[in-house]
């Protein structure tokens, strides 16, 4: 049939008009109090401060299935939980008021909000009028619809904390204004001009269907544009309308592949994605790039799978402490590395090679130590270029998307081929060492990392602990000059040099901070690392002192990052 009801309706009406179900499929509740809540309230409280007639509210779009005899919010859905939420804080504020000035309009009020917008709900009884997905319904249910948040307990899902942070948000705003009158008539009187002001004079689009491919239809003609809208929000309804009878099934894997990403953001993860297997794309285009290649049931199937498959080698490129789609200790070792010079450009690289598994039967394609040498060449690269010769990582982002779209297309088939195209970016020895000789580091794990790799190069036998917690960064001319013998313009500037930089275990000791030298040696004697223990040779430490080290250590540097 298509399109049933179309218009413009107030809050009230469009609450009232039927009882919602949120897919399991759609995102979990994503408004912050910081962004899209802040937004909800300035929006209101300028309604409420300039008495307007009216305020668009945005759009919902309804599915209404025949089958399941269920209305269901393909668009809209966060507007719709955060307008529950807010009418939720109201409810409790109405209740408050009756309570303490027995108003009787109040207490009207609290079972209006109740019974018409949020619904009832008891063990053997559903009648509420909102149900949220699998991940949020039970949370959302007791701490919004039945009941409040409790201050004292913290939610453990990431969108359960933001539904409290809304609550609490909306429920503050509320009291300040309540805080400044003490008559319960008057407080009623302000509730009363938010609720009616919300209800009444905030304005939706809704469009209703009954077919669920008019639904995804309308949902990315209204949403294509928008800015607001995730790129993989239009993804996941591109592939639902284009699917077919494979519909049910690429609901479940999407749904398995978010899930399977926890916290990690779909939309850069989809990027990174398609960028392994494609012409480079930025994220403006990348929508357009996918809905014009993705057009059958079949390569929406075919998507999907590789999708899911890949977001495991995802999460370890996040991740790469808590999870591991290999067992390569080496690998994981570089992985984070990586992610400590905050590097994931690179991305598209790995998970081009990690769909390219090695096969017996082919003799081709890429086993685990291949990748391996891979990223070790990227964190050469990165390490030279971006940290030590301060170049912007984001410049490479182009060259790692084309030598992944390369090993997709199977245009470099070598390990070879592939090191020597990063190998052809990096910078020769003579540049690294010459930038690495003035190099000042001011992050501190940044620090620890680089000293930690030239430690492990010159002294293979004492590998310095990779837990940052337990190895500390020493500044060997301190922060605080004190009684040290040196001008301030000196200190500032070789102050985070990596030359006057060590490392130091559990001979670390506060109080040696700001000692002299000569005092802080005797600690350094007491080293296991030769990074440090070598700092006795010095007889003094001044800027000759900082400069022959580090020269000294540029050399080593040299070994390490090849």
């Amino acid at each position: 049939m298509g399109i049933k009801n179309f218009g413009f309706d107030s809050v009230e009406t469009y609450l009232q008009r039927g009882i919602y179900f949120i897919p399991d499929y759609q995102r979990e509740y994503a408004w912050t109090k910081d962004d899209q809540v802040f937004d909800f309230w300035m929006d209101l409280e300028g309604c409420v401060i300039e008495g307007r007639s009216n305020h668009f509210f945005g759009q919902v779009v309804i599915h209404d299935s025949q089958d399941e005899n269920k209305k269901y919010v393909i668009d809209g859905q966060q507007r719709t939980s955060t307008s529950v939420i807010f009418l939720a804080v109201l409810r409790d504020l109405f209740y408050e008021v009756y309570t303490s000035s027995n108003i009787a309009a109040a207490q009207h009020k609290f079972e209006d909000i109740r019974l018409k917008y949020i619904g009832r709900w008891s063990e053997e009884e559903n009648e509420l009028r909102l149900t949220l997905g699998n991940i949020d319904q039970s949370y959302f249910t007791k701490n919004i619809q039945i009941g409040k948040p409790k201050i004292d307990i913290e939610p453990e899902e990431a969108s359960h904390k933001r539904i409290k942070e809304a609550y609490l948000y909306f429920e503050n705003k509320l009291r300040e204004k309540l805080g400044s009158l003490t008559d319960g008539r008057e407080q009623y009187e302000l509730l009363l001009k938010y609720y009616n002001m919300f209800l009444t004079n905030f304005r939706l689009m809704y469009v209703e269907t009954d077919e669920l491919n008019e639904a995804f239809i309308i949902f990315e003609t209204l949403n294509a544009r928008g800015k607001d809208l995730e790129t993989s929000d239009l993804l996941k309804n591109h592939l639902f309308r284009t699917s077919g009878r494979s519909i049910e099934r690429i609901k479940t894997v999407w749904s398995n592949t978010v899930e399977n990403l926890e916290s990690i953001d779909i939309t850069k993860f989809l990027r990174h994605f398609w960028n392994a297997k494609n012409k480079f794309a930025r994220e403006k285009d990348l929508f357009k790039n996918i809905r014009n290649k993705i057009s059958t049931p079949k390569q929406c199937e075919e998507f999907m799978s590789d999708f899911y498959d890949m977001s495991e080698v995802y999460k370890t490129l996040v991740s790469p402490s808590d999870e591991a789609f290999t067992t390569d200790t080496g690998l994981i070792r570089i992985l984070k590395n990586l992610k400590i010079i905050k590097a994931s450009s690179f991305y598209p690289i790995i998970l081009a090679l990690a769909s390219n598994k090695f096969s017996e039967e082919t003799n081709e394609g890429f086993r685990d130590e291949d990748i391996t040498k891979v990223a070790l060449s990227i964190e050469s690269l990165l390490v030279r270029n971006c940290v030590v010769a301060g170049r912007v990582a984001n410049k490479y982002e182009v060259l790692f998307a084309d030598i992944a779209y390369a090993i997709s297309e199977k245009q470099i088939i070598t390990v070879e081929e592939i090191c020597a195209r990063i190998k052809e970016e990096t910078l020769n020895d003579e540049e690294f060492g010459s930038s690495f000789k003035t190099l000042s580091i001011k992050s501190v794990t940044v620090a620890k990392y680089l000293l930690r790799e030239i430690n492990n190069i010159v002294d293979p036998e004492v590998q310095v602990i990779e837990d940052n917690y337990k190895i500390h960064l020493e500044h060997i001319m301190p922060k605080s000059i004190g009684t040290w013998n040196i001008e301030d313009e000196v200190q500032k500037k070789y102050l985070n040099r990596i030359g006057n930089l060590t490392l130091l275990g559990n001979e670390y000791n506060r109080s040696l901070q700001n000692k002299l030298f000569d005092q802080k040696k005797q600690t350094y004697e007491r080293s296991n690392l030769n990074i440090t223990k070598t700092l006795i040779r010095y007889g003094t430490w001044d800027i000759e002192a900082i400069e022959k080290r580090q020269d000294a250590l540029s050399k080593i540097a040299l070994l390490r990052w090849k």
